[in-house]
């Protein structure tokens, strides 16, 4: 996991535990958005950046700074929520204390919590973490045995770790533009990864689990592959390799969507150059310049797979825009 700035509200505060920005943030924020509340932990001030996505039912948070710790405290128990929170050590040492015991996540180490109960999440010295907030009756409705894995570090499954991690960063980036179909589907999936990790396998587990785990993986192998369309280099073994998967599975992926990873490649490149056809820049720039930045090296295949898909061959798409325009 990258532990990228996740692109949603900030919200963040610096100084010392005490002072009217201090208790605006600690009650508006801690307490009525996150239904938490903190302090400086070991530090004497409190130097801390949220930044937190809701996608269906799921909130998914990252904290990072020099100082903080999140608390759920006996008085905030009356509201009620028990929601099981996954902890992800993103870098630095991050520590974890529930029902007696403490936990410390070294990098790319997790740990399921509770809201039911008292519980505090620290950090410092530059540690940062991320929090994947899901329903109980959600979780506990496809994995029963949820509890059973509260306040322990979660077996270093490295490659379900590293799905788990990068659907998180998937979703907090792009779900929230998604419609709500979209959205739950999304968080649908989320769940599904996190029942996988807390002890079972995709391949032994339920056709519900299974299914959640290829969508995630072909969500993020497609994620993936929009990032280097304009590579004209690009081919399935190399996003196999960054899938870490086989190309045989990338394939197969895709297969169950009713398409193949060429199809894939080929109608999102049109579709990228239709857009670079349509930009402002556009007629200024030679055509085999948009058909090289979507990632097209053979000007004449371009041509004819842009007439084929579109009707009209590019420059007479261009030449439509600017009429239209």
């Amino acid at each position: 996991m990258q532990g990228a700035p996740l692109q949603v509200p900030t919200f963040a505060y610096a100084g010392a535990p005490r002072g009217q920005n201090y208790e605006m943030w600690r009650e508006e924020f801690c307490r009525r958005f996150c239904q938490l509340d903190a302090d400086p932990g070991d530090s004497d001030d409190i130097e801390c950046t949220v930044e937190v996505a809701r996608v269906g039912a799921l909130s998914f948070g990252a904290a990072h700074g020099t100082s903080g710790s999140f608390l759920r405290t006996r008085s905030l128990l009356s509201d009620g929520c028990d929601d099981f929170v996954l902890v992800t050590a993103v870098g630095g040492e991050v520590l974890t204390v529930q029902h007696g015991r403490t936990v410390e996540l070294r990098q790319g180490e997790m740990c399921l919590m509770s809201l039911d109960d008292i519980a505090e999440c620290g950090f410092a010295h530059g540690a940062s973490f991320t929090a994947l907030r899901v329903p109980r009756r959600q979780l506990m409705a496809v994995c029963r045995e949820a509890e059973d894995s509260l306040s322990r570090t979660l077996p270093d499954n490295s490659g379900l770790r590293d799905v788990v991690s990068g659907y998180f960063d998937l979703c907090a980036q792009t779900a929230t533009a998604l419609d709500a179909v979209s959205q739950d589907a999304m968080a649908r999936h989320m769940t599904e990864l996190v029942a996988l990790l807390l002890g079972q396998r995709p391949d032994g587990s339920s056709d519900e689990l299974r299914q959640g785990y290829r969508g995630a993986r072909l969500q993020l192998v497609e994620s993936q592959t929009l990032e280097r369309l304009g590579d004209d280099h690009l081919t399935i073994d190399f996003i196999a390799r960054q899938a870490g998967l086989t190309p045989k599975q990338v394939q197969r992926l895709f297969a169950s969507k009713g398409t193949t990873f060429s199809e894939f490649v080929l109608e999102h490149r049109l579709l990228l150059a239709q857009r670079l056809l349509t930009a402002r820049t556009s007629p200024r720039e030679k055509i085999s310049a948009v058909a090289a930045n979507a990632g097209f090296g053979d000007l004449s295949y371009f041509n004819r797979s842009f007439r084929r898909r579109f009707g009209l061959t590019p420059s007479d798409w261009r030449e439509s825009q600017a009429t239209d325009a």
